[in-house]
């Protein structure tokens, strides 16, 4: 079995290998096009990349570590073979790439068969740092160069969750930043007493978070009090602020009549008694939502319950709150907060009507329509903290049975119905327009609304290109038809149907014509490749991330007089007269001379705010 298993490790390098091949030959083809048609070469790397990443599903993280490695291999070509005739494991393949893809062919010349024989008995991590050791010792200038560089370009932090409920927090910095984190880390962990309960990890990471919050100690947890050796030494911490998170449950979770789970912005599931337990002291938000039918399944099919709930979105917490059902449209109590827009692509679901209510059409007794995507229909005001009602005795499961089965084979209908009339790939409002007539206010205008954009971003979770995880929060809002700055009314309008968020690589990709993309019913994105593939997202409910704290800016002192008359220095002074400098200042020889370099500094800095003033008063040239 043991040797079963060399021998599959073995194969597994070789199809990697095959695999590494063809993305350099996708490589080569699209630069020899774009050589052809006199395109940008460094545009390609970009279409490749997408390309890719959707073709073999994985993250664009992943597909660039596939396609830079892959690159950084056709200038390893001891490397290439090894890895070709399963020699030597993908993971040491990535590390030798990401090294030596920098160093010149001098370089690689010399000491790449050295390094093919330290991956052989090394891991990983090791192995790089003898990588960069023998770069040292060969061309210590280069390899110096090469490693500020790469400095420069990784440094960054970023937070991801793993699935388990964890979170991994990931810094890349120096290796002389990274020493003196570590010190602080470890000497903050340290402030608490030997029979402190927590593991030694577990303070490092308490700890981490303290510096977070710029604080010099930890509070011992031991029952020692008085007696503790470590006791005072967190006395003087000032107390922490709350917590700055958007949490969104559904109603019968938040009064303990269902137990599904409540998420963060990104789909992270949270437990529902935590969020319960958070919900005492937060800030609440109510959004009014409703599930959307958006296909037909047989008899035997489950259906969703098609009610409306309310969300609650805070900078705090976010929870929902009950609601009366259907309250929007008996009474009209709540309504769009964009007048004249609704919530990305779903005026044009085929069951619900443009204007977010139900037709007045009669249920075929055949089929059951399966409901799995959400409208947004409105929002409500932030209110404080509210008591949140003790759980029922009895529970109501609102699990809708095969929600994903049914997304899939609404994704596989819109994708067959486009095979057969392949001018629906312009999607359900080629204009842009989003089915409207005239432009509701905002329309005209390039930057959406903050309105506006809130819905887009509650609409869709991430990135709507397939299989990127961006969020949303962190994303920029395209016009799916572009916005023409020369005439806005003939291109895409800023309205809900015409915008999706996309992240920086994609939105450029899309902007090169590498990748079109079309709304179609219920708010899928349908996106098309230049190689004829095409890819279906579909909206996901979620709460925009908490925005960041606003720090407020000391703005400057209001000019003594803004006269609207010419002012002393125009009365007084030649034209194009500049004042007198700092050095002229200090040379003077006498008090008087300084006195009067002064004044006129003065008058000089007063006849400038009077020009701006003018000039934030005049009109505009339109």
């Amino acid at each position: 079995m043991l040797d079963i298993l060399t021998e599959c490790a073995s194969a597994e390098n070789v199809r990697r290998g095959r695999l590494v091949e063809a993305v350099c030959e996708i490589l080569d083809r699209r630069l020899a096009d774009a050589e052809e048609r006199g395109g940008d070469p460094s545009e390609c790397h970009r279409e490749v990349l997408c390309e890719i990443s959707t073709q073999l599903t994985v993250s664009l993280s992943t597909g660039r570590t596939l396609l830079d490695t892959s690159e950084a291999l056709n200038h390893l070509p001891l490397t290439a073979l090894r890895l070709i005739f399963g020699g030597i494991d993908w993971t040491r393949a990535v590390v030798l790439a990401s090294v030596l893809g920098k160093a010149s062919a001098r370089t690689v010349k010399a000491i790449e068969f050295q390094a093919l024989a330290a991956a052989e008995s090394m891991a990983p991590r090791r192995l790089r740092n003898r990588v960069w050791s023998l770069w040292m010792q060969f061309d210590r200038a280069e390899a110096t160069a090469a490693q500020t560089e790469a400095k420069a370009k990784a440094t960054g932090v970023d937070i991801h969750e793993d699935g388990t409920g964890m979170s991994v927090l990931r810094a890349q910095m120096s290796d002389l930043q990274g020493a003196e984190a570590e010190a602080l880390i470890s000497e903050i962990a340290a402030t608490v007493c030997k029979k402190d309960p927590r593991t030694g990890q577990q303070r490092r990471v308490d700890g981490l978070l303290a510096l977070l919050y710029g604080e010099h100690a930890l509070v011992c947890r031991c029952e020692l009090t008085e007696e503790c050796p470590a006791a005072g030494i967190a006395e003087e911490i000032a107390p922490r602020r709350g917590h700055l998170l958007s949490i969104l449950v559904d109603v019968e979770t938040l009064l303990g009549l269902s137990s599904t789970p409540a998420t963060l912005p990104d789909g992270t599931a949270l437990d529902p008694d935590l969020v319960r337990m958070l919900a005492q002291d937060a800030r609440w938000q109510a959004i009014l939502t409703e599930l959307v039918e958006v296909l037909e399944v047989s008899r035997g099919g489950s259906t969703g319950s098609g009610t409306e709930s309310d969300t609650v979105e805070t900078d705090e917490t976010s929870v929902m709150r009950p609601t009366r059902k259907n309250a929007a449209e008996r009474t009209g109590e709540v309504d769009n907060p964009v007048a004249g827009q609704s919530a990305p692509g779903f005026t044009a679901d085929p069951v619900a009507g443009s204007n977010g209510t139900r037709d007045d059409r009669p249920e075929s007794p055949l089929p059951r329509v399966e409901q799995v995507l959400r409208r947004i229909l409105g929002r409500g005001r932030v209110r404080g903290a509210a008591e949140v009602p003790r759980p029922g005795l009895h529970q109501i499961d609102q699990h809708t049975s095969g929600e994903d089965s049914a997304l899939r084979r609404y994704i596989d209908s819109l994708l067959r119905e486009i095979e057969r009339d392949p001018s629906k790939t312009a999607g359900v409002f080629p204009d842009g327009h989003g089915g409207l007539e005239r432009p509701p206010p905002g329309a005209l205008t390039y930057r959406p609304t903050k309105a506006v954009a809130s819905m887009i971003r509650m609409a869709y979770r991430t990135c709507t290109f397939p299989d990127c995880d961006t969020p949303s929060s962190r994303c920029q809002l395209d016009h799916i038809v572009p916005f023409d700055h020369d005439n806005p009314r003939a291109g895409g309008w800023t309205v809900g149907s015409n915008l999706h968020p996309l992240c920086t690589c994609h939105h450029q990709a899309k902007t090169a014509r590498m990748w079109a993309c079309a709304m179609l019913s219920g708010g899928a994105i349908l996106w098309t490749g230049n190689a004829g593939s095409r890819r279906t997202t579909l909206p996901d409910f979620s709460v925009p991330n908490s925005p960041p704290l606003r720090v407020r800016k000391r703005r400057p002192a209001p000019p003594e007089n803004c006269p609207d008359g010419p002012t002393w220095w125009e009365k007084h002074m030649p034209p194009h007269t500049h004042p007198p400098s700092r050095s002229e200042l200090a040379r003077a020889g006498t008090d008087e001379a300084r006195s009067r370099i002064r004044e006129l500094r003065r008058r000089f800095r007063q006849h400038r705010a009077a020009e701006n003033a003018r000039e934030r008063r005049r009109p505009a040239p339109y």
